[in-house]
């Protein structure tokens, strides 16, 4: 070009940090795609995408300062602004830049863009140049400044992740935070410290999670720890993780330091790009307790209709405000959930956080009813019924299972804003993934704070039924105190209440954990005081469920002919109930063999057998086998005996604790 001189070649990037630290399959991503463009005669061009603060342009600089040989031509670097106070860098004027980095003389260059466009192609057109883009804020931005010809190679870093320029061939690299011992190794070259002691390394990845693996925010710190004198990384990190506002208290050491780019200023500028309605939600978000976030949930906190939530949330996704784990379901970077509350409690008001948080609850409440309905139809008590919201049991299933942490932390804040209502609503739900999914930790961390509203709101009907479940998953979990407490206070309230159907129920429960704990005199006590309590009441059903349970207990006391009277007259109320009739054989069988009556006993298992069968019951297919070892035991068949427990054996579920009792039995066969 005649209108150019031939300068020496540019040397325009940044140079490369000294703290960075290696990123080698991200490193190589790059490397990949820039190999494969060439090879098929074309530009390389890739975008490197994240949150702010996460180190792209770092990235960027390191990985074209080693590779010179794709920058025969020069390496060029035009700072977009994209997302930095004021307007970002017009093309036009970053054009004119990148002509007189050429050699073009003022004069020479054209005052139209395109024309400015044009020149800058034609003049890039037999060099190999390598071009940062830093900082772009559009497609648009981008496009006006690729270069001319083939085999040049152009990195671009943005918050936003650009995938209008896949149309130019852009392959798309997302950069995610450090993971912890990268930063570790972080903190450690940028405070220029070496350290063995393993309280203070324990502290260094400590403060890798508390910073969220940001390299603004780890540097930040570590320069700190660098200019304290004795400056230690327990006592730092002890000062992020006591610190209510940790945001703040990041800032507030960076500006200590004399530190220029702090990660709330950089969060700042991405929030300020937001258009008022994205704004607004990303604000809102921070209100939701779970970790998920899902367009329904955005729609209740905000109140916009659910397609325009779906709409905003893949925008702050785009803009690496979110992050989409799979489809639909979004989540917070730690840190950037921080500063959503803090711009949530600087422009949200008190009455539209109550009513928000009020529209999500009742919504998930609703939900969890109608979820635990589909799953529980047989169910008549119920607190409340709503609407049908699925179409079966097996949808139903799956909601519960994808929402449970979601819902889990919506009961805790529901009872912290006192939705007593919905809390109940909420944790009524949840019973089904217990009885049917084994969720017991989970129910426990819900029923906690049900408990808590419950007591709050003086509910006291509510709060024995929920002390009755939750004594439940306590004898589920073997924690046998904890559950006759709850029992206890539980049936305090129904006699109180004159709730007499509800004092026979909770008495059996107590006897039955007695039973199966060992307690048998208890247990007899318990069993006998339930059984007055449902020959007062008259509840057929559960008088021969007693009945069965007191054969059980004085059958384990070695009391047979007091358990084959209880257990003969629990069999004739319990003829519709197939599987405890079928239950209530099996102790008659045992107590039939322990009064030498080994025939009879054979008779009534076989058919409990039988009846299990039929029901399905894996645990009782199990517990008649394993009765029916014991016959054939007591009348010398040792090769029968061995068939029956390993028949129980592969009844039984491989975490099933029955099946060591089962495996001893079958070892000592012979």
């Amino acid at each position: 070009m005649t209108a150019s001189t031939s300068p020496a070649e540019p040397r325009q990037l940044p140079s490369p940090s000294p703290f960075y630290v290696r990123r080698s399959s991200l490193e190589r991503r790059i490397e990949t795609a820039v190999e494969r463009a060439h090879l098929e005669g074309r530009n390389a061009l890739v975008v490197i995408t994240g949150p702010a603060g996460v180190g792209k342009s770092a990235l960027a600089a390191r990985f074209l300062h080693d590779h010179p040989r794709l920058a025969g031509g020069g390496h060029f670097f035009v700072d977009l602004q994209g997302f930095t106070p004021g307007p970002p860098t017009d093309p036009h004027r970053a054009l004119e830049g990148l002509l007189h980095s050429l050699g073009t003389e003022p004069k020479f260059v054209p005052t139209e863009l395109q024309e400015r466009a044009a020149w800058w192609r034609s003049a890039t057109t037999r060099l190999r140049v390598a071009l940062l883009l830093d900082d772009a804020l559009s497609a648009a931005q981008v496009r006006v400044l690729l270069p001319g010809g083939a085999g040049h190679t152009i990195v671009v870093t943005s918050r936003v992740r650009l995938t209008a320029l896949r149309l130019d061939g852009a392959v798309i690299v997302q950069v995610p935070p450090l993971e912890t011992e990268e930063a570790v190794e972080l903190l450690r070259r940028s405070s220029g410290e070496e350290t063995t002691d393993g309280m203070e390394r324990d502290a260094m990845r400590k403060i890798a999670s508390l910073c969220g693996g940001f390299p603004v925010a780890l540097c930040t710190v570590a320069l700190a720890e660098s200019d304290e004198k004795g400056g230690s990384w327990v006592r730092l990190e002890d000062e992020l993780r006591t610190a209510q506002e940790r945001l703040a208290r990041l800032n507030s050491i960076g500006e200590r330091i004399g530190v220029e780019v702090s990660l709330r200023g950089a969060f700042d500028l991405s929030y300020e790009s937001l258009a008022p309605e994205q704004a607004r939600t990303y604000r809102r978000l921070a209100w939701h307790p779970g970790v998920e976030i899902t367009p329904l949930v955005a729609s209740r906190l905000t109140g916009d209709a659910l397609p325009k939530s779906e709409k905003a949330l893949r925008d702050l996704a785009r803009q690496h405000l979110l992050i989409e784990q799979t489809p639909g379901r979004y989540r917070f970077h730690d840190l950037l959930r921080l500063h959503a509350e803090e711009k949530a409690a600087e422009y949200e008001n008190d009455e539209a956080k109550e009513e928000g948080i009020a529209r999500l609850a009742r919504t998930f409440a609703e939900l969890s009813i109608a979820a635990d309905i589909a799953l529980r139809p047989y169910v008549t008590s119920r607190i409340v019924k709503v609407d049908p919201a699925f179409a079966d049991a097996a949808q139903a299933a799956r909601w519960l299972d994808a929402e449970k942490g979601n819902l889990v932390d919506l009961i805790d804040l529901a009872g912290r804003h006192d939705l007593f209502q919905e809390t109940l609503w909420l944790t009524e739900g949840l019973w089904s993934l217990f009885l049917h999914h084994g969720q017991a930790h989970l129910w426990l961390r819900a029923g906690e704070a049900a408990v808590l509203a419950a007591r709050r709101s003086e509910d006291e009907r509510t709060l024995g039924r929920l002390l009755n479940k939750r004594a439940l998953v306590h004898s589920h979990l073997g924690r046998v105190e904890e559950a006759m407490a709850d029992l206890a206070a539980a049936e305090e309230i129904w006699s109180r209440r004159e709730e007499w159907k509800r004092v026979a129920q909770t008495r059996q429960r107590r006897g039955t954990l007695a039973l199966e704990h060992g307690d048998l005199q208890e247990a007899v006590g318990f069993l006998e005081d339930a059984l007055a309590a449902d020959e007062h009441t008259g509840a057929e059903h559960h008088r021969a469920v007693t009945l069965f349970l007191l054969g059980r207990a004085h059958l384990a006391t070695g009391s047979p002919e007091k358990a084959l009277g209880f257990l003969e007259r629990a069999l004739p109320p319990l003829e519709n109930s197939l599987y405890n009739r079928a239950r209530a054989r099996i102790a008659l069988g045992s107590a039939l063999l322990a009064l030498s009556r080994p025939e009879e006993a054979r008779r009534e298992v076989e058919a409990a057998l039988h009846e299990m069968v039929e029901h399905g019951s894996g645990p009782g297919q199990s517990e008649a086998w394993d009765a029916l070892g014991e016959i054939h035991e007591h009348q010398g068949d040792l090769g029968a005996a061995r068939t029956a427990y390993e028949n129980a054996l592969e009844s039984l579920d491989e975490k099933d604790p029955a099946r060591r009792r089962v495996q001893e039995r079958l070892d000592g066969s012979g």
